[in-house]
């Protein structure tokens, strides 16, 4: 019996692109005709065309192999599995108050959705929240290699590396590089210079019709934009306002990892809901180095509007609003309001 729905999730999209390779050739992955000859033979699946990246595609081959509902099944657990760990490793506090923050991820429809829809995104998650163990370990050349999970899926992580660079660790950055480089390597050789080409149109394709993917507007802040210029300008300054706020806080590295995950959002070039999911980390991290005294109140006005957060509400666009405002909070903020070392010595002057 079909799972209900299956046929319209995110997961056997992904199924089919890997489907693509291993029936017609990788160098066939974004040929049009060949994707809806699969789409028809999984049961006229909704089809979308297909622009994953080569990596998504070849990281889904061992599930490819498997029956579509025990794949799915299969995929969603490790994904549960990806957003346990990545709770385990970045959220703050005592058991009790981990307990909450585990719950609450669990309410907000956003984060529904990315689950039942299969995302990978709580994979990449668990791999940044590992990256963020071994940097603040100093072992940044494998915190930055671990990094490369960017190539699943980009908008949401591309300015994390760039993070780390301002913030001072350099040696991550080139991590990240040579990663990034070496599995670049691999994916040419794979799909040869035709599929290159055809992945690049395919790019092309969708930023000139971002409709035909379901890009949602009142979440993308590109999107609030009517003129190239303007969109340009609004994710300039995204970019800009990131990297500053990483530099000026370069001593907490959560902080650049945190505000890495929050500008990669708003500086991607189309959003969807569940993309959502990517502040709770960004948000226990924070949580992790600053006074909550400072951050935990327009954290939770976030959390607040995430919780009215669909796809036929107005809370999507209060969330990109205090989007807008943590990435400026961020970069504007003189830096000692955000450690609690300093927090205590004025505590410290003021009994004394």
């Amino acid at each position: 019996m079909r799972l209900p729905g299956i046929l319209e999730m995110d997961y056997t999209r992904y199924y089919a692109s890997a489907w693509m390779g291993l029936r017609f050739g990788w160098n066939r992955l974004y040929d049009v005709e060949a994707q809806r000859i699969i789409a028809h033979e999984l049961g006229d699946l909704f089809w979308l065309p297909n622009v994953y990246t080569p990596a998504m595609s070849m990281l889904m081959i061992p599930f490819a192999w498997l029956p579509l509902e025990a794949g799915f099944l299969t995929w969603s657990a490790l994904q549960l599995l990806s957003l346990l760990v990545c709770w385990h490793l970045t959220a703050p506090g005592d058991p009790p108050l981990r307990a909450v923050l585990l719950a609450m991820v669990f309410v907000p429809y956003p984060v529904t959705l990315g689950l039942l829809q299969g995302q990978v995104l709580p994979l990449q998650m668990a791999i940044v929240a590992a990256s963020v163990l071994l940097a603040t370990r100093n072992r940044d050349f494998l915190a930055g290699a671990l990094l490369s999970c960017l190539v699943l899926k980009p908008q949401g992580l591309q300015l994390i590396p760039f993070a780390l660079l301002v913030a001072g660790r350099k040696r991550a950055f080139i991590g990240w590089l040579v990663a990034t480089a070496a599995i670049g390597v691999m994916i040419v050789g794979v799909i040869g210079l035709d599929g290159c080409k055809a992945y690049l149109e395919r790019l092309s394709w969708a930023s000139a019709h971002p409709q035909a993917l379901w890009v949602a507007w009142s979440y993308t802040l590109a999107r609030h934009f009517d003129s190239i210029e303007a969109r340009t300008i609004a994710l300039a300054t995204a970019v800009a306002l990131t990297l500053v706020g990483a530099y000026r806080h370069r001593r907490q590295i959560e902080i650049a990892y945190a505000i890495g995950l929050v500008g990669s959002i708003l500086a991607s070039p189309y959003t969807h809901l569940y993309d959502f999911m990517l502040l709770f980390p960004a948000a226990w991290l924070t949580l992790r180095v600053a006074p909550a005294i400072w951050t935990a109140p327009p954290l939770l006005v976030t959390y607040v509007f995430m919780l009215f957060s669909s796809h036929a509400e107005k809370g999507p666009r209060w969330v990109l609003l205090c989007e807008c405002l943590w990435v400026c909070a961020l970069a504007l903020v003189p830096p000692g309001w955000l450690s609690r070392d300093l927090v205590r010595a004025g505590s410290a002057r003021v009994v004394d």
